[in-house]
Order: C-alpha cells, then structure tokens, then sequence
C-alpha cells in the first residue's frame, strides 16, 4: 500500500512538471526534509519570540536586537561568501575546499572580533556598561561562532539535506532554550547576550566537528574557490549595509524601544522569509550545473508561476495578522499595521532567482552590479525617510528597495 501511495504521489509530481517547469520530484524529496526542519525552526523561533514579548521590557529586547544587528554587520569581515562557495565546490566534487575554507574564515573572523572591541570602546566613553561588555562578549565569540557554520554549506553542497537539516533544528533547539531558561532567570542583557554567543558557538562547533568525521572530504581541491568567495562577500557588503542599516538608524533616533516594536513588526516575514530560503538552498545546486541557456529558457515562466502562488498567501497574511498579535503578543500590538505593509515586501522573492543565476554561473560583473546597486538604492532612501518619519519610513524604503531590485535583476538577466 505505501509503496502504490508512494507511486501514485510521484507520478502526480512528474505530470506537474510540464505546468510549473520544474524538477518537482526534486523538490519534494529534497525539499520535505527542509520544510520540517522549517517548520521546527519556526515554532523554536515563534516560542522564542512570545518568551520575549512577555518576559523581557521592550526597551531592554530594543538593545539586544541593535547588538545583534551590529554584529551581523561586522560579521562581513568573517568571509561569509566563502560559506557559498564551498557549497558549490563541494557540489561538484571538490570537497577538500572545507577545512581551507575554515582555516581563512578564522583568520578573516579576528578582525570581526577587533570591530566588536572597537564598537565596545565607543560605548564605553559613552558610559554604557551594559553595551560595553556585550560587545566584549561578542568579540570574544565571533571568530569561531561565524567559521564553523561551514558544516551546513558542506552538507548543503553534498545534497544531505536531512542531516543538514537535522543538525540546523537541533542547533536552534538548543539555542532557543537556553535563552528562553534564562529570561526566566534573569533579564540582564549582558547575560542574555552571553547565553546567546556561547550556546551559538558551542552547538556549532560541535555540528561542524561532527560532520567532518561523520562525512569525511575527499581532498580534491578547487582553485580560485576562495577568491569567489571574497568576491562573493565583497558584492555582500552594501547588501549587508542595507539589511542593518534600519535597526541601527531606529536606535539612534528614536531608541530601543521602537526598535523593538519595528523588530516584531518583521518578525512574521522574516520566518517566512527563512523558510523560502530552502527554494534557493535546493536551487544553487542545480544551477551551478545547468548551462546559462538553459537557466535563461526556463527561468522567467517559474518566476511567474512563483509569484502568482506568493500574492494570495501574503494576503492571508494581512488579514490574520490582527489576530495574530492580539493572541500571541498582545504587548506588541503597535507592531500590526507595520507587519501587515512589510509583508508585501514577501512578493519580490522569486524574482531573486535571477540574482542567484549569476552566483551560480561565477558571474562576477553581473553580481556586483546587482549587489551593490539594488542595496545603495535602499539605503539612500533608509537615510533619507527613516529620520523624518521612523519605522514607516524603514518600511516604505524597503518596499521601494524591493521592487527596484527586481526589475534590475530582470534587466541584468536578460542580457545573459
């Protein structure tokens, strides 16, 4: 009977193929192990969230999401495009990129810890005790917090998606109780800050030495990996400028406490954001090893196909989202109207497909065109609109910065 079942799905999944023009068999294999280990990831985050919302002041969450902010800026100085690039040698069989690609991140990663000590001494003339040591504990985590999150591109490259997905859910499990135990305890941001970079660190660390001896490499190595994957955080830079720039602008002109509420407010669309993320986690593979007419023949109509099924449930969304805030963050009611005008902000993200055909075929010119010009746009207008009028400013600018992306990356793929 489970095997009729199992023939019966495949064979619907193999008809579908001819309407949206895409290896569905691929992606239901592939594709379930991520969704789960989404949807597990969700709830952790979703709990997390409500420990938040009900046990921790707003303006103290305000400070802890401008830390995190900070630290995801200085975390470009670790190499992240390197993560990318391993995946994609090791999708084509060179596996012996890994360690030398951990070995350079550390290196690369001390400088993110000399940022954090830097951004400590500014709040320590500030007399912010509080932001002084945060950043001291961030600085001493960063280096090995940031490089041994190689193991999931790893895996990732070697298409394990179950064990990559296993090992991810368990990680954020993990993280996940450790803070929410210790707001309970204590609603100190410095300890709060510590629990988060040493579980982070420890569970990584443990994951990335566990998937080099569980699946070891072969020692082929692919040259000019590393030097993609600095020009792959290069083209980063202003992308991830523009990806923080908002809280940090939210902080210093109308305080944490409005970054908390603007962090709620995106909180909806950031999840849901992750859990399509899988779509090009599944798609890098296959577009690394498909010829550029192929990807330009096909790409367009999924694009189409992927926004058509996007708009309905982005407009589920700003129906319940009332009632999604009135049940589980009643504290961050404030946060609705802005939630519901960002999720819009969710209808671009087909149209990133395209971005990710120039990843995947090493096209260097194509992707600092687009990751730097796409995300000056939105920064100029998050400079500009966040001072005069706050978080609707940072929401507007999103939307325009979006929208523009898309067509831009529309422009420049069609030249391909």
């Amino acid at each position: 009977m489970f095997q009729k079942i199992k023939s019966l799905i495949t064979g619907f999944l193999i008809k579908s193929q001819r309407l949206t023009k895409t290896d569905n068999v691929y992606l239901a294999t592939q594709g379930s192990f991520l969704a789960v280990g989404n949807i597990i990831s969700t709830l952790a985050s979703f709990l997390l969230a409500m420990a938040f919302a009900r046990l921790l002041p707003k303006e103290v969450y305000g400070n802890y999401r401008y830390i995190i902010s900070i630290v995801t800026m200085i975390g470009i100085l670790g190499l992240p495009g390197i993560d990318d690039a391993v995946l994609q040698a090791v999708a084509n069989k060179f596996e012996g990129c890994l360690k030398t690609a951990f070995k350079k991140r550390i290196r690369w990663a001390t400088l993110g810890s000399l940022a954090c000590l830097i951004v400590a001494g500014v709040f320590f003339f500030k007399n912010d005790f509080n932001l002084t040591i945060s950043f001291i504990v961030a600085g001493v985590f960063f280096p090995l917090m940031e490089s041994t999150t190689l193991y999931l591109s790893y895996l990732g490259g070697k298409k394990l998606f179950g064990v990559q997905v296993k090992y991810s859910t368990i990680a954020q499990i993990i993280a996940t109780v450790a803070i929410i135990i210790t707001l309970f305890f204590s609603k100190s941001l410095i300890v709060i800050v510590l629990i988060y970079f040493l579980s982070n660190t420890l569970i990584r660390a443990f994951f990335y030495l566990r998937t080099v001896k569980k699946f070891p490499a072969n020692s082929n190595q692919e040259n000019g990996f590393i030097t993609f994957g600095k020009h792959l955080t290069l083209v980063r830079v202003v992308k991830t400028i523009s990806s923080q720039i908002d809280k940090m602008l939210l902080f210093q002109f109308v305080g944490a406490t409005q970054l908390a509420i603007y962090s709620f407010a995106t909180l909806p669309t950031s999840e849901a954001n992750i859990f399509l993320q899988n779509i090009r986690l599944l798609a890098l593979p296959k577009l690394s090893t498909r010829s550029k007419q192929e990807i330009k023949k096909s790409l367009l109509k999924k694009v189409i196909i992927g926004t058509l099924l996007i708009i309905p449930l982005v407009a589920i969304y700003i129906l319940i989202a009332p009632y999604v805030f009135k049940i589980f963050f009643p504290q961050y009611m404030d946060s609705v109207f802005y939630s519901q005008l960002y999720a819009l902000t969710i209808i671009a993200f087909p149209a990133s497909m395209f971005a990710l055909t120039f990843q995947a075929k090493m096209m260097k010119k194509e992707l600092y065109r687009f990751n730097i010009i796409s995300p000056f746009v939105e920064i100029l207008f998050l400079v500009i609109l966040t001072p005069l009028y706050g978080i609707m400013g940072i929401i507007i600018s999103r939307l325009i910065g979006q929208f523009f992306a898309v067509g831009y990356a529309l422009v420049l793929f069609k030249k391909i």
